[in-house]
């Protein structure tokens, strides 16, 4: 009788867990179809720009295709990738780029000042102090990069680096 008790408990207990483990994989995969879903626009976002004002998607220019680049001053990749940006910067004039770090707005400045961004008009450097980015646009890596076009409409997630090219060649595709 002991032993069928055990036995017993034991199925039950290894039944309990599986429904368990099911239901937090169906909740997580729900939770990602939900994001992904929203990042097929430009979500509704507020950061802080160098110059500590408010920046949202009102400010976005319309009818230009955007670029949302979540970095950190001291990732290889994204130095590498502000480098490459700057270096071919005239060929982005008619692309707006949104620069989202959550260090002090200080660091990101001399992040903007060292690869010569920080003077280019299509070009906003914003402070995430709400940590809101990796929520809402699904960042879980660093250097992260999506890309809208005109429309607003998602063309490309990319987690890691992108250099300058694979940004146009995206941009390219979809004219």
């Amino acid at each position: 009788m002991r032993k069928k008790a055990i036995v017993i408990l034991t199925i039950l207990g290894a039944l309990s867990l599986l429904a368990y483990l099911g239901y937090k994989v169906i909740t997580k995969t729900q939770e990602k179809t939900k994001i992904s879903e929203q990042l097929q626009t430009i979500p509704e976002f507020e950061f802080m720009t160098l110059e500590e004002e408010l920046f949202s998607n009102k400010n976005l220019k319309p009818n230009l295709p955007t670029l949302f680049i979540y970095f950190n001053s001291e990732c290889d990749f994204c130095q590498h990738e502000a480098q490459t940006i700057s270096d071919h910067i005239d060929k982005f004039n008619a692309v707006q780029f949104v620069f989202v770090s959550t260090e002090p707005i200080e660091t990101i400045r001399q992040f903007s000042e060292l690869y010569n961004l920080n003077q280019q008009q299509n070009i906003t450097f914003s402070h995430d102090k709400t940590h809101l980015f990796s929520s809402r646009f699904d960042a879980t890596s660093i250097p992260y990069i999506l890309i809208y076009d005109s429309n607003q409409k998602l063309l490309k997630k990319h987690k890691g680096q992108l250099n300058a090219n694979g940004i146009l060649k995206v941009l390219d595709q979809n004219d």
